[in-house]
């Protein structure tokens, strides 16, 4: 796989088009989103040339759902010639996305973007170069065959079936109409450009055309068309850095890493649209169904509440809105209250089809309290209290109808639980969940209304829920079953994922972890635990963990730079910046960007390196830079006033700006 050359404004990769380049270089606006699809190229595969809509689900079974991919409307494509000396690069300033080539008599530049002006609209246009005297033919064309790739939940299964979810109503002109099979959602494809253009061109001259693409659901209006969409989107962008860059003086590399990573997330994000979240692999792949995971409230809210809080408040906004689901996952589980799934549907209904997971992960309902909290924290935001409220309340109301009262240890306990390491079995007692189920209990008392009764349960569950310490040690363990499971043996974590080698039976009695669990929790919750016991977590479970998952090296190297461990939080941030970028699992093209990923670098460089924390309003910058960080400036958004921090030497600065 060629290397992708890093630089401060922008990313590029030399070599043909792949599934890695194709996930790689991926834009979007938040609402339509595409992989980075060579135009020349005829699909080799009917999902290929991916094009998705956030919020547009349809069922492929029974109770599940899958985003849907949009049919191919951005063919434009030079007649008669074939690729070579291919290039690729992305702007990231102004997120234009270009290929470039050299035809038998053409050299081509093919740009492309998803405008962050007017978000129903993409935007290709091709450049030709004549090397010669020669006639040259463009065409333009829609494609209406397309399928979605159901990806199973179980990562053993490979899935090659596909599933048809749109069919063709319609097409007249420069519009395409098509229908989804099950729902009859109307999809309309609204395109501007002639089916052909041709040019005689003499050596050296050149030929620009363009498209424009717009897409509606349902009974969406066209917004009216803009003279200048490309200069219009650039100064969209532009907007958006002002409140969302950092700039570090560290090696370019870095720097160009993080914005790629920033860069993402802005892609995934729909700011003005509580309906839709921010699933698993944004909208760079269908992989997950496009679900949301607790990895939207944990690892990318945070971003959101300090650069773009109204786009924060619309994440929070979406589970709010769900609640009712989630009371409906309560009952059918045969519990009280309001239960989170653990992928989230675009209804809120519990996607999930591997039964252990999806029963066993239950701490993402204390997840998605401990998010709302965070929000109001760093927000200020009191406009959806009473909201939350209801939230707290339900939410603690499932915990105590999920723990077990065990009266000969006087304490509540958690069984059949799995907290963030997902290579545990079904545990006993793990810390992570008990630990946020009573945050989540707490938040209920301080913040909802209850009677003397409720209170007093509520109070009852605070003081007694179980949670494993050996003060010997000031160790916290991970659950009641960790530390009798069989060592590791060598060999075993390295190369590629453990679950590629071993059966989940027999993975499951080892004594590793597939990602972070309680140095998350260390993470969470910095004031809860002094550095003792975070260090004491550090040193038992750190050399244990394999890292199989993307939301692991971030978090890592978080707590590695707040405990001052430089060289191990370097190492683990350069790992976590650069997760795709570098492809570290292996499955970046097959599976598109990870999103929890690019959460997690941020989180690791800000709340760790950089040492910012908002607590009772109170915010604080306390920075244990790396030395491959001598510097970083950046601004925040903190309870209405936007701030500029500045780190230099070791010292952190916080000014008003505006």
């Amino acid at each position: 796989m060629a290397k992708v050359r890093i630089e401060p404004w922008r990313i590029s990769l030399d070599g043909p088009v792949s599934d890695y380049s194709e996930s790689l270089f991926a834009v979007g606006n938040g609402h339509l989103g595409m992989r980075g699809f060579s135009l020349q190229t005829p699909k080799r595969r009917p999902y290929d040339h991916a094009v998705f809509r956030a919020g547009f689900f349809e069922p492929i079974r029974p109770g599940v759902t899958d985003m849907v991919q949009l049919p191919d409307a951005l063919g434009l494509r030079v007649a008669g010639e074939e690729p070579a000396e291919v290039s690729q690069e992305l702007d990231l300033r102004t997120g234009v996305f270009t290929q470039r080539w050299r035809g038998r008599t053409v050299a081509v530049e093919a740009q492309r973007m998803a405008s962050m002006a007017d978000r129903q609209l993409l935007c290709v246009r091709l450049t030709l170069t004549a090397l010669a005297d020669t006639q040259v033919r463009v065409q333009s064309a829609m494609d209406t065959q397309v399928c979605n790739l159901p990806v199973h939940d179980d990562q053993m299964v490979e899935e090659t079936q596909t599933v048809r979810l749109l069919e063709p109503v319609r097409q007249s002109g420069r519009e395409l109409v098509m229908r989804a099979v099950h729902t009859g959602r109307e999809l309309r494809i609204l395109c501007d450009a002639p089916e052909e253009t041709r040019a005689a061109l003499r050596a050296g001259e050149r030929l620009t055309v363009e498209k424009r693409v717009r897409v509606l659901l349902d009974a969406e209006a066209a917004n009216p068309d803009a003279p200048d969409p490309w200069g219009e989107n650039a100064a969209a962008w532009e907007a958006l850095w002002r409140d969302c860059d950092i700039r570090l003086d560290a090696d370019e590399r870095i720097q160009g890493a993080l914005r790629y990573n920033i860069f993402q997330m802005l892609c995934a994000n729909a700011p003005d649209d509580p309906g839709v979240s921010i699933g698993a692999r944004g909208l760079t792949h269908g992989r997950y169904k496009g679900n949301v995971f607790w990895d939207t409230d944990v690892f990318l809210l945070p971003f959101f509440c300090w650069h773009r809080p109204g786009a924060a408040q619309n994440l929070v906004r979406y589970r709010l809105d769900r609640l009712d689901a989630a009371r409906a996952l309560a009952r059918r589980q045969n519990l009280c209250g309001a239960r989170y799934p653990w992928m989230s549907g675009e209804d809120g209904s519990e996607q999930c089809e591997s039964w252990d997971i999806g029963l066993c992960e239950t701490h993402i309902t204390a997840d998605v309290a401990y998010a709302a909290d965070r929000y109001r924290e760093i927000t200020g935001d009191g406009s959806l209290d009473g909201a939350l409220s209801q939230l707290y309340l339900e939410t603690a109301r499932y915990w105590l109808s999920r723990f077990t009262w065990e009266p000969g240890k006087n304490q509540y306990s958690s069984f059949f639980v799995k907290g963030p390491d997902e290579y545990c079995g079904a545990a006993v007692n793990n810390t992570f969940t008990n630990y946020l189920a009573r945050h989540n209990v707490r938040l209920a008392l301080r913040h909802a209304a209850l009677d003397g009764e409720e209170r007093g349960r509520f109070k009852h569950f605070e003081e007694h829920v179980a949670l494993l310490y050996d003060p010997q040690r000031s160790l916290y363990l991970q659950d009641e079953l960790f530390e009798r499971l069989e060592p590791m043996p060598d060999g075993h974590a390295q190369g590629e994922p453990l679950y590629k080698s071993v059966c989940f039976d027999r993975m499951q009695r080892y004594r590793a972890l597939k990602q972070a669990d309680l140095v998350q929790l260390m993470v969470l919750f910095p004031e809860d635990f002094s550095d003792g016991e975070k260090r004491a977590v550090w040193d038992r479970y750190e050399p244990l963990t394999v890292h199989d998952s993307s939301l692991s090296f971030g978090i890592h190297a978080l707590l590695a730079f707040r405990l001052g461990l430089e060289e191990a939080g370097w190492r683990y941030f350069e790992r976590s910046l650069c997760f795709d970028l570098g492809d570290e699992l292996g499955n970046t093209g097959r599976e598109g960007i990870h999103m929890a990923a690019l959460g997690a670098s941020w989180q690791a460089l800000v709340y760790g390196a950089l040492g910012l924390w908002s607590d009772g309003g109170e915010l604080r910058l306390t920075p244990r830079l790396p030395p491959e960080i001598r510097g970083a400036s950046l601004c925040v958004y903190h309870r209405g006033r936007r701030l500029r921090l500045t780190v230099r030497d070791g010292e952190g600065r916080i000014e008003q700006e505006g």
